[in-house]
């Protein structure tokens, strides 16, 4: 089984098939079948995965069909008590008509039925949601950025009027702008630390007027953790950004995060896999076997310190259990065994403990210690 999941690009179809899901709001793979000609009349027919309807060796490749080339064709709008109500029965692909039990598709986002046709019989896209926070983000960064290089302004206060008129023969007060500009202009000439600017006494001042720059950071990240809500991830992963303050630490929320892709596993990508599973099941064996399943396996995982803390603990309370008579060692043993996250469970502790050996005086009371100590 796992040879044969290298072979069809298992792994890298379904991520490509997320990828489309999230960025287009459905994803579709599509089943290639040895000697089904790729037109209408061999895509149309349904794909029934028995071994009647595949033959051993038939399934040939896996393929990601980008959502943008399909269109469904029919799919039942009248009558909800039906199984395909608003589910479509067949697909338009670029031409060829293919049947939809060949295609195994995935809507992250799903809308209401009376949406689906305008979204393509998919779902909301990701970039669709984090548009809006995406343009908000963008101005707040822009907004910050014109407010730290214009927090201050100079002011020069003079007598416009008097020593700044116009001598052209204009109406009274009117300003001679070239005057003005020179004027300002020798202050910016003259502003650094090692200049030095002249002001009149009498009818000129100078002033610097500064905006307050606290709080400008604060609005920035959090238009930014709102970027960072909608696909639920981490800032620390998706921007690289560390928790600030004393004791931050992202574990709660990496936590979270682990937990909110096992739910998405289970919900969206656990069905794709599981008719995967069957097809080369049919592919290999001409049979589905039901004994055999898959699992995901868990993103959180201990540390070596860690798990040899709980591993101490469980063997503490399998101690005390034995000494007490609440369990056996062959019970313990059998725990142990069971324990998928035990450091022994590779030990061979399903077979039973031989009855001698140094265990044995270990699984006696300490009754039957003393009374053996005493004869």
């Amino acid at each position: 089984m796992e040879v044969e999941f290298l072979r069809l690009h298992v792994r890298d179809v379904v991520r490509r098939q997320i990828v489309h899901g999230l960025g287009f709001g459905v994803g579709h793979i599509w089943v290639g079948l040895r000697g089904v000609p790729l037109n209408d009349a061999g895509q149309a027919v349904p794909l029934c995965p028995t071994p009647h309807g595949m033959a051993r060796g038939q399934l040939e490749r896996l393929v990601n069909i980008d959502p943008i080339w399909t269109t469904p064709n029919r799919y039942n709008a009248d009558n909800p008590l039906r199984a395909d109500y608003y589910r479509p029965a067949d697909w338009w692909l670029q031409g060829v008509l293919v049947n939809s039990s060949r295609l195994l598709s995935v809507v992250p986002f799903e809308v209401p039925d009376i949406l689906k046709h305008a979204f393509n019989f998919g779902g909301l896209a990701l970039p669709q949601m984090l548009e809006t926070y995406v343009h908000n983000f963008l101005r707040t960064r822009q907004s910050v950025s014109d407010m730290v290089s214009n927090f201050a302004t100079k002011i020069l206060k003079t007598d416009m009027s008097g020593t700044m008129q116009s001598d052209t023969g204009v109406q009274y007060a009117d300003i001679d702008a070239q005057s003005v500009t020179a004027r300002v202009a020798a202050m910016n000439a003259w502003q650094s630390n090692n200049g030095t600017f002249v002001l009149d006494r009498e009818s000129e001042d100078f002033d610097i007027k500064s905006a307050p720059l606290s709080g400008l950071a604060e609005l920035q990240a959090q238009s930014q953790e709102f970027m960072a809500g909608i696909p639920g991830i981490p800032l620390v992963k998706l921007f690289g950004i560390q928790p600030q303050g004393l004791n931050a630490s992202s574990q709660g929320e990496i936590r979270v995060f682990y937990d909110e892709i096992a739910a998405f596993q289970e919900a969206h990508m656990a069905p794709v896999l599981r008719a995967l599973f069957h097809l080369v099941q049919l592919n290999l064996w001409g049979r589905i076997d039901p004994d055999l399943d898959f699992e995901f396996v868990p993103l959180w995982q201990m540390s070596e310190q860690e798990a040899a803390a709980v591993e101490k603990t469980k063997t503490d309370m399998d101690t005390a259990n034995i000494l007490s008579g609440k369990i056996t060692p062959h019970e313990a043993r059998a725990r142990e065994a069971a324990d998928a996250q035990s450091l022994y469970r590779t030990a061979g502790l399903a077979h039973p403990m031989p009855g001698g050996g140094p265990d044995a005086d270990f699984v006696k009371t300490p009754q039957a210690k003393r009374a053996e100590q005493h004869e």
